[in-house]
């Protein structure tokens, strides 16, 4: 497996289950794995399930002042406005429309308070062989492109996008073709009669207003029971480095000094809702969000191909004595951080 393809796989079980994810990388082939490198360099993208509010990855440093960690206690049934939750990864949904399909255009405007927000798609209704692409415009300017599913999306620069605080922003997503999956590949088809497409705004909350479901009774989801990203594990991987909470204080920070080895990606899990900020050389480089129980994993490319230097200003060397640090926010269990050298990859 190359860079490329492994880069594919973890955005799709950032928001599918293994088995769908497979079987959506095979049916998309090359097409599919331009547009996911295509969309990395456009965007943060957080490509979770709104409806699980699964794990978030965002690729820059969070601007978010700290809050005491006194998360609110969500109501017993989720509301939700236009077919999404109204509370959904730290955000909650404050403009949103769904139209059919058969549409092809969705647009939303609204009058942000804050640049601190996030932008969530759905795609529902189609059969499972039919593939939706679509782009993502902020006041016309393009924010991403790919495939339409449920999930988020948080733009790292809202300012550059010409967005201000008191000022209308509106956000269209367009589809902007249709594939049915067969033997002989990918055909183009007419967009279909059924299905919905829904886009929604959401304004960040600070995590002590942010309605947290309660936490489950009884013992929580054991790490060893997780399924991390890029499938490895230190049985897998025998060159995974392993940084792990502390498991009398878990918000306390975790660092080791390594020889750098260039890595694959980064893997990261936690128990409970909470945030894990991922240091390399002082330089932060992932932040890995949790708002519910479930125990998702999430995952961030790594530096193998040099992108940390154009995104992070960050170049490092194989060889080269670096601290990686990994600094909890607001979590109450278990965690853990998986560096994946690319040698623990096989080709």
């Amino acid at each position: 497996m190359n860079l490329t393809d492994l880069k594919q796989v973890l955005d799709e079980r950032s928001h599918d289950a293994v088995e769908q994810a497979a079987h959506r990388v095979r049916l998309r082939g090359v097409r599919a794995r331009v547009l996911a490198r295509r969309r990395r360099r456009i965007a943060a993208w957080a490509t979770v399930g709104v409806a699980a509010m699964a794990a978030v990855v965002v690729a820059v440093p969070g601007t978010r002042p700290d809050v005491p960690p006194t998360p609110a206690v969500s109501p017993s049934s989720t509301p939700t406005v236009e077919g999404f939750p109204e509370y959904a990864n730290g955000a909650r949904v404050v403009a949103a429309r769904s139209v059919p399909l058969s549409t092809r255009r969705v647009e939303v405007t609204v009058v942000p308070t804050t640049l601190e927000l996030v932008i969530f798609t759905r795609c529902d209704g189609v059969d499972e062989d039919i593939t939706v692409e679509r782009t993502v415009r902020v006041d016309g300017q393009l924010v991403t492109e790919g495939s339409c599913h449920d999930g988020s999306l948080r733009p790292h620069d809202w300012a550059g996008l010409g967005v201000t605080v008191g000022q209308p922003a509106t956000v269209v997503l367009t589809v902007t073709g249709v594939y049915r999956a067969g033997d002989a590949g990918e055909m183009a088809v007419p967009v279909p009669e059924r299905g919905e497409i829904g886009l929604a705004i959401g304004e960040r909350m600070p995590f002590d207003r942010f309605p947290l479901p309660p936490r489950p009774a009884g013992t929580l989801t054991p790490l060893t029971q997780t399924d991390l990203p890029a499938g490895c594990s230190e049985a897998l991987c025998q060159n995974a480095i392993i940084l792990r909470s502390d498991p009398q204080d878990p918000t306390r920070p975790v660092s080791r000094e390594l020889t750098w080895p260039t890595l694959t990606s980064i893997d990261m899990v936690s128990q409970t809702p909470g945030l894990l900020r991922v240091r390399v050389a002082g330089v932060q480089v992932a932040v890995g969000e949790w708002w519910d129980y479930r125990a998702t994993g999430t995952a961030m490319y790594g530096d193998t191909d040099g992108q940390w230097k154009s995104d992070f200003d960050l170049d490092l060397r194989r060889g080269d004595r670096v601290v990686v640090e990994v600094v909890p926010e607001h979590v109450t269990g278990a965690w853990q951080v998986v560096l994946i050298p690319a040698t623990s990859i096989g080709g």
